[in-house]
Formats: structure tokens, sequence, C-alpha cells
């Protein structure tokens, strides 16, 4: 995942207690959340983050892939840079790059979102609404993170309630619990990991059922996510 172009913007986070895991690391989720704020600066900053959502619009992530070379700790200082990486059809693609405060990378990650109508729910084509200039048309294939296939027999591990803490502002899951869901889990089950592909597959809403299923594979392990058998995500780790 070696960035081939200059990032766009980018923000210094320092790691906090509350961020942290159980082994003085930042959280996979936490990570996540600070890779949210960065893309919706950057999207605010160029009017299609706040303005597209006053316009009755919305950016749901679809895929996203983490890839970490070394977790931070409590109290170090970290940079989180980002930049639009094209059109894939109807997605829009997202790098990001953190680095530590000697400018090591230390962790990476594309991630692949639609463009919905807060109404109908019905992907938007995002060309209408980028700005050329950070989100060319004329993107490698290579770059979306890839589809999940459920071709497995999957074990059933645990269950799960979607709670208020769960929601983003509208009323669905924000994409960040979803992450949280996956490394409580691994972490209850001794599972260490140091990358993630994840799928979304579905909406999950307040007081859903979740459960979450497992299958070991050659590399890792592959988790679902489903709602009465509706399949909500898939993630791959290891």
């Amino acid at each position: 995942m070696e960035p081939k172009e200059p990032f766009q913007f980018e923000k210094t986070f320092e790691v906090l207690s509350f961020q942290i895991d159980p082994f003085g690391k930042l959280r996979f989720s936490s990570l996540g959340d600070l890779m949210q704020e960065v893309a919706w600066k950057h999207a605010d900053s160029r009017d299609f983050g706040q303005t597209l959502f006053d316009k009755g619009y919305m950016w749901v992530l679809s895929r996203m892939q983490i890839k970490v070379h070394q977790m931070p700790s409590w109290g170090d200082h970290i940079i989180v840079k980002t930049a639009g990486r094209g059109i894939n059809k109807v997605f829009a693609l997202r790098e990001f790059l953190v680095e530590d405060s000697d400018g090591n990378i230390i962790a990476e990650s594309m991630s692949a979102w639609l463009l919905l109508d807060v109404q109908s729910k019905r992907p938007q084509r995002p060309n209408h609404v980028l700005p050329p200039e950070l989100f060319s048309e004329n993107v490698d294939p290579g770059l979306l993170p890839g589809k999940l296939d459920l071709g497995f027999d999957m074990e059933k591990s645990s269950e799960l309630t979607v709670m208020p803490f769960d929601l983003d502002m509208n009323n669905h899951v924000n994409n960040v619990s979803y992450i949280r869901w996956v490394e409580d889990f691994c972490i209850s089950k001794g599972i260490a990991f140091s990358e993630l592909l994840i799928n979304y597959l579905s909406e999950a809403k307040l007081h859903d059922l979740i459960t979450i299923s497992s299958s070991k594979q050659e590399q890792g392990f592959l988790l679902s996510g489903t709602n009465e058998s509706r399949p909500v995500f898939l993630v791959s780790v290891k």
C-alpha cells in the first residue's frame, strides 16, 4: 500500500488513555476513529462533508483494509494522513497513512465509500459531487479493497445487541463499531492480528441481535456478522 501520490490532508493526534487496549497499544477501533475523523475533516474542508449531508446525502463506508506495522502506545504522537485516490464505478476511494513522530510509517489503509441519498438509501454517482483534482476517474482497479466470500463453514461463536453507543448521527451503526465488535471478539478468543479487511454488507440498527461466527483460515480467521441470517458484515483478520 505504498502511496503513489502526495497526501492531501493530515492531522496530529496524541494516543490517549481511553484509546488503548489491555496490552497498552492503540485499539484498532480507536485507529479507525482517527481515520474517520481525518476523512471527515478533509471532506469538510473541500465542501463534500457537512455540505453534502445538509443537501440530503451521506457517505457510507463499504470496504476497508488496514495494515498495521507497529501500533502506537499510550502517550505517543502520531500523524494521520489521507487523500482521495479516485473513483471506481460507484466507489470513492480514500487512502490513509499513519506515521509516528519520527516519520516512520506505522499503518496503512485503503477504503471504498458509497455516496447515498439519505431518504432512498440508493447509491449516487460520486463524480457528481467530488472535486476531480482529488478524485480522478482514471483509477487503478487494484486499489479497491478486496471482496470477501462467505463460502466457508462458519461456527457460531457469540452474540451482541446493538446499543445506542454503536450509532452515528444517521441512527445506523457507525462503521468503527463493527471494527470494535471484531476487536473485542478477537481479544476474548486470544486471536492476535495486524491486518484487517472488512466488507460492510447491510445496515444494522438499534436493538438488532448480531451473531458473530468464525472460521479458521490458512492465514488468520474469517468472521461474519448476521442479523436473523441476514449478512451484515464480513471480516478477514490475520
